[in-house]
């Protein structure tokens, strides 16, 4: 049986194909089952029962949303019915369409499909963001070195983020994985969801020729619960060692070649954490030193800076990014929860290396200049 959406025919020819009519064919009888016309042969129907409210209640008693439509019971603030059908997406679209005037009572599958729909909505006009709220935050990244955003991606994007780096590690056959290094290296499916519209627009705010020069995933748990002190963030990746001046300190592990940079480098770099799970002081949130980002500070006095400040903590909600300037000191404590930290690192620029030198993980992000 093939069914055919008549609205969205372009064109109709002749076909070489000839029809076979179907004997005894009963269109009334392959319908039977289904709200619209997506018909599942292997799919028996169900009984779906449904609570309407007061209002609603005359509308559907009068105009039933199947031929199975049973009153099952009236209650004072509206009535129960049920439908025998099969579960298909014309029922769900059907549903959603009266909004908050009826709810699913069963089946459960169908009650928690036509919830994640409802809140996958919500979030589109949740997690949006104007001119002016973006150009505050960047006002104060300038200002205080930091600054947090709520709401950039869905539940939904988060979720799918969360189960492409599940299976990955499932495949590799890591049980308590607490770190990957060239993240969309490794991961490239993650690319398009990390960078979805909203992140598009932050970062073309705060540089339209940003390009990202590293991606790394961490999460803290009980069994890689570690601490890190003060710091600054002083050291890029980068493909090969090749003696420079004014670039010190080169370390190679793991086949990762890093190199402390010039200052300037390090102050034109911008960095992204994206937030898979609340976090707060207690499953090791960073903190950070409000304006400590505009210069590279020795080991002495990022010690009298942090005895001589009051630190803020960094709480971030699940779907929200910390966007801080690398040089901004800050430090996290272990973890005294259960609770996932579960973030993802990007690290972006607007430089070039000198001598030939090449960023390890440079990615264009192709965010928009128009």
């Amino acid at each position: 049986m093939l069914t055919l959406a008549l609205d969205r025919i372009l064109e109709i020819s002749t076909s070489n194909l000839k029809y076979v009519e179907k004997k005894n064919f009963s269109a009334a009888d392959f319908f039977q089952h289904v709200i619209g016309v997506t018909v599942s042969q292997n799919t028996v129907p169900e009984k779906v029962v449904l609570f309407a409210n007061k209002e609603t209640a005359p509308y559907i008693l009068t105009k039933p949303l199947h031929s199975s439509q049973r009153l099952e019971e009236t209650l004072p603030n509206g009535i129960l019915i049920s439908i025998r059908v099969q579960l298909n997406f014309e029922l769900e679209r059907e549903l959603l369409g009266f909004g908050d005037r009826i709810k699913v009572i069963s089946p459960e599958q169908l009650k928690r499909r036509i919830k994640e729909q409802f809140t996958n909505a919500l979030d589109l006009y949740q997690y949006e963001f104007t001119n002016t709220s973006i150009a505050n935050q960047i006002k104060k990244l300038e200002h205080k070195g930091f600054a947090i955003l709520n709401y950039v991606y869905t539940k939904k994007e988060v979720n799918l983020m969360k189960h492409l780096l599940q299976t990955f590690f499932k495949e590799m056959g890591q049980v308590h994985p607490y770190s990957l290094r060239n993240l969309l290296g490794e991961i490239p499916a993650l690319q398009n969801l990390i960078f979805n519209n909203n992140l598009e627009q932050i970062l073309k705010k705060i540089n339209p020729n940003l390009f990202l020069t590293k991606a790394i995933y961490f999460d803290k748990t009980p069994e890689s619960n570690w601490y890190v002190t003060w710091h600054q963030d002083i050291t890029i990746k980068v493909k090969a060692k090749k003696q420079t001046a004014g670039y010190s300190g080169w370390t190679a592990k793991d086949n990762t070649i890093s190199v402390c940079p010039p200052e300037e480098i390090l102050k034109s770099t911008v960095t992204v954490r994206i937030h898979l799970d609340d976090t707060d002081e207690s499953n090791g949130a960073l903190k950070v030193v409000p304006g400590s980002q505009n210069k590279k500070l020795s080991h002495e006095e990022i010690s009298v800076i942090t005895q001589n400040s009051l630190p803020v903590v960094c709480e971030v909600k699940a779907c929200g990014i910390h966007i801080m300037k690398p040089l901004l000191i800050h430090a996290s404590g272990k973890a005294t929860s259960q609770r996932h930290r579960r973030v993802i690192h990007l690290e972006f620029n607007t430089v070039n290396l000198d001598n030939g030198l090449e960023w390890a993980e440079l990615k264009d992000i192709s965010v928009d200049q128009n």
